[in-house]
């Protein structure tokens, strides 16, 4: 792979035309960078020298040695392999290959040494020699998975497929040995077409091995394996979702009873939402599982074709066994718990609570959107804060099914209160663990949802002030001293949290109450309050206080009580007094 205007044996090529996706490469000394799949252009990747990729194959004569991959050989007799050059127009790649044990190398003079294709018990794909690429492909978090689409031409003796081994699974987990493989091409007389797309070639968030996985006669004593390939990887950008409405469900000043309120759209994602209760044996306990929104079954809708657009993604806990056209291919950790215990079921919770004004007429509370779930969705999910959870167990009113965004209005739901309330989806997956062949112990959620409500007729109770108390912090600090507690901490009245700011970062920086000194200077923090609800009483955001403290170089010195300085008057009585007292001790020798 080689990376165009940068010395090394490793090229990307970039289009110049700006398209979908972006690869950032840099070839260091000693080791290969990652090229970072970002928003931007279209790559190109090709086996243009042998230098920028390595192999899992393994000598015949000594199976501990591995093989080297090599540019300089290409078949010319049997069935000959193409030859980039005379191609119209000329095809600037290489082919990589092993060589051939008859065939001579002219790198050393002798022959290739031969190589074990289909038998090495070390290989990252049964049966075959992988020929991977030295520098990883960083996939960068606002990469669309699912739209990632590999093109170009290429050519394999006897057959290929593409090879993806990424650095780290969902949740974190250490990738030793999973690879996904697609089938790419199986022709090497001619240059043949390449394209794979469906979002499932196991491409993950973070670092990527890409290679190719060959086949051919067992060994290359007589016959050859190698593979060509000009290729140019895309895809699409993931929208970062947009923050979850924190408007109050409130009528305003001069409603009518029975007028309608709502507030939204909610949308579920991964960051705002999250996998609370589960049935275990029958008992719902309230346990969080990790939640995903990059899993997608091969039968869910994609919200991203709807013709009524949405943001709501698909949140699920993937399945540890995906089927070879989920989206994104790779396994997802296992989870359990997923069905349903009487009508209670899994809760996927929405971080965000729901603040209900005063003059909202409780018993009218309802969820109005769109909805999917796998395998059936229930009920809603209600809990106050500080109160008790609410299953409703009044009658299972979701829709079921996820091949479309279905449309619903649920009933009147139970369990709000006035102030802040949780809610959730409640949803049951059909099996309690995702550890299924193919994928098929699936549980997910999509929606897109407004909370509705009717009017009392009443006008709104108005939210409260609130006041902050900051005091002094303790002043001047050695900028040796290092990261600092703000102590005393900020507190609001209403009893609500109190979040920092720094004003002057490139003096200090604030997480949470850590203080990071960063430079010689006068470090200010603020307190804010943001306002929200305590138990039924809304409160106005609070005015900013700002603290200051004084970062210095030198260390800082305690204060002392200081030595008075005595003026002419001082210095006489203080001459006499000395006098007077030595001649009374004068006196008391000449008695002696």
């Amino acid at each position: 792979m080689k990376i165009t205007g940068i010395t090394g044996a490793c090229t990307i090529h970039k289009a110049a035309a700006p398209i979908a996706v972006t690869f950032l490469g840099l070839f260091a000394l000693g080791g290969a960078q990652a090229a970072t799949l970002t928003c931007g252009t279209p790559l190109r990747v090709s086996t243009s020298s042998a230098a920028g990729w390595s192999t899992d194959a393994k000598l015949v004569a000594n199976s501990t040695v591995t093989a080297t991959v090599v540019d300089n050989f290409r078949l010319t007799t049997l069935i000959p392999w193409f030859d980039p050059a005379t191609q119209s127009p000329a095809l600037p790649s290489k082919w990589l290959s092993f060589g051939m044990g008859t065939a001579t190398d002219p790198a050393t003079g002798s022959t290739y040494p031969v190589v074990n294709v289909t038998g090495n018990a070390d290989a990252w794909v049964s049966g075959r020699a992988t020929i991977y690429a030295n520098e990883p492909v960083n996939v960068a978090s606002n990469v669309n998975l699912s739209t990632i689409r590999i093109t170009g031409t290429g050519g394999a003796d006897n057959g290929a497929q593409f090879l993806v081994k990424p650095s780290t699974l969902p949740g974190g987990v250490v990738n030793t040995a999973w690879v996904k493989t697609t089938q790419m091409l199986s022709t090497w007389s001619s240059p043949a077409a390449i394209d794979l797309s469906g979002g499932n070639l196991g491409f993950y968030y973070g670092d990527n091995t890409i290679g190719f996985a060959l086949t051919s006669e067992a060994t290359t004593a007589s016959a050859p394996t190698g593979v060509y390939a000009d290729l140019e990887i895309t895809a699409d950008c993931l929208a970062e979702p947009a923050p979850q409405p924190t408007t109050a469900l409130s009528c305003p000043a001069g409603n009518q009873a029975g007028d309608a309120v709502r507030i939204g759209p909610f949308t579920t994602n991964a960051r705002d939402w999250k996998w609370t209760w589960r049935n275990n044996a029958g008992t719902l306990e309230n346990v969080e599982q990790p939640l995903y929104d990059s899993y997608r079954y091969r039968s869910y809708f994609d919200p991203s074709t709807l013709a009524e657009p949405t943001t709501a993604r698909w949140i699920s806990p993937g399945t540890t066994d995906p089927a070879g056209a989920d989206t994104p291919g790779v396994p997802y950790p296992s989870a359990t718990g997923q069905a349903k215990a009487g009508y209670h079921a899994s809760v996927f919770q929405m971080n965000q609570p729901i603040t209900v004004g005063s003059n909202v007429d409780l018993a009218s509370i309802k969820l109005d959107g769109r909805f999917g779930f796998d395998d059936y969705g229930n009920t809603v999910f209600v809990q106050p804060v500080g109160g008790t959870p609410v299953f409703d167990n009044s009658g299972l009113y979701l829709p079921n099914g996820y091949a479309s965004f279905s449309t619903a209005t649920t009933p009147a739901i139970p369990g709000f209160q006035r102030g802040q309330n949780t809610i959730g989806l409640m949803l049951d997956g059909g099996q309690n663990t995702n550890d299924c062949n193919g994928g098929l112990c699936a549980l997910a959620a999509i929606a897109d949802f407004y909370v509705t409500a009717t009017c009392t007729g009443e006008d709104p109770i108005p939210p409260s002030n609130q006041t902050i108390t900051f005091p002094a912090q303790t002043s001047p600090r050695s900028l040796a001293g290092g990261v600092f507690a703000l102590s005393p901490a900020a507190t609001a009245s209403s009893t609500l949290p109190v979040a920092y700011t720094s004003l002057t970062p490139d003096v200090c920086t604030v997480s949470g109450v850590t203080v990071t000194p960063v430079a010689v200077g006068e470090c200010q923090i603020a307190a804010d309050q943001a306002g929200g609800t305590v138990g039924t009483t809304v409160y106005n955001a609070a005015p900013r206080v700002v603290q200051s403290v004084t970062l210095q170089n030198a260390p800082v010195v305690s204060s002392a009580t200081p030595v008075p300085t005595l003026g002419l008057a001082g210095l006489s009585l203080l001459g006499l007094l000395s006098a007077g007292v030595g001649g009374m001790a004068l006196r008391r020798r000449q008695r002696s």
